[in-house]
This record gives structure tokens, sequence and C-alpha cells, in this order.
């Protein structure tokens, strides 16, 4: 099973269901072969096909993620967390302000952070295709002495005046 997730923001993730229904609609995930869950959140489209959940509580997120064989995320702070502490192949897909995604580019910046660190990073299909094509788990190292000091960096960063 892939699982595809974009988080609770209330702004759609739309170009991550459209890489997504590409990809399906391609033959490059086959639905035969893989059920494909989406937690879509915002999003106002869906691919055909998958499996979809708006929102999950806690305990069937961590559930789907164990019986993932790779989970394709948004770079949210909280699920990057947990996925690190998983041990299923996971890729980043950061939310953009250029395309309405979020208020600000914190998860892009992130994500360039996280990818010197050694995360995965999908900043197109064709790095969605690569990875999906052989997934890898990379454990980073110390995530806590690392990621955790640099998220806080960004929400003083962007959350001290919401």
């Amino acid at each position: 099973m892939i699982l595809v997730t974009v988080g609770t923001e209330k702004f759609p993730f739309n170009r991550l269901m459209q890489w997504t229904e590409a990809l399906i609609n391609c033959g490059f995930l086959n639905l035969e072969q893989d059920e494909v869950v989406v937690q879509f959140g915002a999003c106002t489209i869906l691919p055909n096909g998958t499996k979809t959940y708006k929102v999950l509580i806690e305990s069937q997120f961590q559930s789907l993620i164990q019986q993932a064989r790779v989970v394709i995320s948004h770079c949210g702070e909280g699920t990057m967390n947990l996925l690190e502490s998983c041990s299923q192949p996971y890729i980043l897909v950061p939310r953009s302000r250029q395309f309405g995604e979020h208020v600000d580019d914190h998860q892009v910046e992130m994500a360039i952070a996280l990818a010197a660190m050694g995360a995965v990073v999908a900043w197109s299909p064709a790095d969605l295709v690569r990875f999906l094509a052989d997934p890898y788990r990379v454990k980073m190292s110390h995530p806590e002495s690392s990621v955790l000091p640099f998220c806080q960096t960004l929400e003083d960063r962007f959350c001290k005046n919401t």
C-alpha cells in the first residue's frame, strides 16, 4: 500500500493530488498491484481509484503508516517527525506559497534544509517516479539534535505574528 498524506492545512494541496493522478493514469502506480490511500485534507482534486480520507485520527494515521510500503507526504513538521520515527521509506513534497498551498514557503525552506541532511524530497513528478521505482529509507542522523531546533526556528520566524 502507498500512503499519500497532505496534512490538515486549510489550503488545498491539489498539485500533489495531480501528480498522484498522473502516476496512476500513466500506469506507473498500478492500482491492481498497490492500493493507494490518500489523506486529502482540503484538496478539491482526488486521484481516481484511490481510497480517500479527509482526515485521520492519530491512531488510524499511525496504523496506515505502519501498513504502507512507502509514504508520500507534505513537508509538515509533525508528520516528518512521525515518519522519521518509523521504518517505512518516505518522500517529502513541500507545499509552496507560489501555488496557494500555504501562506508562506516554510515547507520549501524546511525541505531544502532536510534534503541537505539526507531526507528524500520531490520537487517534481519525476522525483516521485525515481523514488517509487526504488524506494529506500534514509535515517537522518540525530533528528532531535538537528531537525527539531530547525523546526523551532521556522516556527519562531513564521508563527510569532499569527
